[in-house]
């Protein structure tokens, strides 16, 4: 018991589900973009003021918990609505506080796009479950209302899918929609089930869908093979980029280029590491839009001639996505703390206007998170939320405003847990930090104080670990 309690309180160690803090995406508000959606492996910050400010809202309020590993895909519209895919549907929050259902169903909606019209799109990837009565449902859904009602697309792609992986819709023609999947079907003999990958496209917003050629000549694939729709010309909807992860069934990643929507591909870059970002920039230099790849392991390159040669951008973060935003500014999921296999940036978020200057700024670090959401009693961000705060902000090693009076609060369970150790038994009989229950929540919160505890001294901050 006592190492889990050491590792859990560590600057930078694993959150409530097991992996460590990080971030996952950035979102800007449609023609708001002041306003920002940064999702985390702890829950997500929300920035009204162009990432001067951050609060955080967990896991629960936007309906998963803290004990999955799992990233929602977030949409941020221009009214200010924020979707957010999850296990339990498309969910939908229009004042920080509650994400509520966007649909009636609670389908697993498994990834979204947001067209340049304010059309708003999700797949369900949701199996059949006969014993809890669950129908299968693998649709592509679609709202011209802000999300007020969604209505599966007139067409639907034919043939028999497992899970929806990416949805992307071209900024200059919105009727065209680019959707990627994969099927679970019999390998080999001796080999069990394999994925068989799926590419589609419609040229009428959902109307109708064809289905897009992955020739093994031109596009290597293997059993456990990811396909991903990473990028659209901004000007051209003909020309399209994909992402074609474990080529090899093994370490090898890769990205490819079509210029004729889908019919014929052409690999532009191959790495032996994952390739994490890849980025089509808005402006056009020389007939081409500059593209940028990168990864958390090997740095991030650009490219001036649509992919034909590659340069190394020199003091680039470590990048888990990148985002770029109307202004032309490139904002990274950067490496906060760092671990065994990443270096830190000692920021979880920073942007540049120009990559090749070399020259970062650090927008978010998450020791100086200071508030989490404030909402009325009666939502679970009100009632829930906020009174863990404390308890999030000691893993990630900031410092709650006052008003959490979270030195009080530690204090307390500290001396509880010191003063009643055998409080500690029925805890772990009940599941520990990795279950769902009441005892597992006990658990964690009784494992971040004591860890503070363990970690310094009341009266003295550590400095984070680097």
């Amino acid at each position: 018991m006592l190492a889990l309690v050491v590792f859990a309180a560590r600057p930078g160690g694993a959150s409530a589900n097991g992996r460590p803090s990080a971030t996952s995406s950035i979102s800007f508000r449609q023609g708001h973009e002041t306003d920002i959606a940064a999702g985390m492996t702890f829950g997500l910050l929300i920035s009204r003021d162009a990432g001067v400010s951050w609060q955080w809202v967990c896991e629960e309020a936007i309906g998963y918990s803290p004990v999955s590993v799992y990233d929602p895909h977030y949409a941020f519209t221009p009214s200010g609505a924020l979707f957010a895919t999850t296990y339990n549907g498309f969910r939908v929050e229009r004042d920080f506080c509650t994400f509520a259902a966007a649909t009636p169903t609670a389908a697993f909606a498994s990834t979204t796009a947001l067209a340049g019209d304010g059309t708003l799109y999700y797949a369900s990837s949701q199996a059949a479950d006969p014993y809890y009565g669950v129908a299968a449902d693998f649709r592509i859904y679609r709202s011209t209302n802000d999300g007020a009602s969604f209505e599966p697309t007139a067409g639907q792609p034919a043939g028999t899918v497992g899970w929806w992986q990416t949805l992307a819709v071209a900024r200059s023609n919105t009727n065209v929609i680019y959707l990627g999947g994969y099927a679970y079907v019999p390998g080999p003999p001796d080999t069990g089930t394999v994925t068989q990958q799926q590419l589609y496209r419609s040229d009428d917003a959902g109307a109708s869908w064809v289905t897009l050629p992955l020739d093994p000549a031109e596009v290597a694939v293997a059993p456990s093979t990811l396909i991903d729709v990473v990028g659209i010309a901004d000007d051209n909807p003909d020309h399209v980029y994909i992402r074609v992860s474990y080529d090899d069934n093994r370490v090898f990643h890769s990205i490819y280029r079509s210029t004729d929507r889908g019919a014929s591909w052409r690999r532009i870059v191959r790495k032996n590491t994952p390739l994490d970002v890849f980025v089509v920039r808005a402006a056009v230099h020389d007939g081409h839009h500059d593209l940028i790849v990168g990864g958390q392991t090997f740095g991030a390159e650009i490219s001036h001639d649509d992919g034909a040669t590659w340069t190394a951008l020199a003091g680039a973060p470590h990048i888990g996505c990148l985002a770029e935003n109307t202004a032309g500014e490139l904002w990274a999921c950067t490496s906060n703390y760092g671990s065994t296999s990443v270096l830190s940036d000692d920021a979880g978020i920073m942007k540049t206007a120009n990559p090749e200057a070399g020259s970062w700024t650090k927008v978010l670090r998450y020791q100086d998170l200071t508030e989490a959401v404030a909402c009325e009693a009666g939502t679970i961000q009100g009632d829930k939320c906020a009174t863990t705060w404390c308890a999030q902000c000691a893993q990630l090693d900031c410092t709650p405003s006052a008003a959490y009076a979270c030195t009080a609060a530690v204090d307390a369970a500290v001396d509880a847990a010191v003063d009643a150790p055998v409080a500690v038994e029925p805890v772990r009989a009940s599941g520990g930090c990795c279950d769902s229950g009441t005892g597992g929540a006990s658990a964690l919160a009784l494992g971040l104080s004591v860890g503070m505890l363990l970690r310094r001294p009341r009266r003295r901050r550590a400095q984070p670990c680097r």
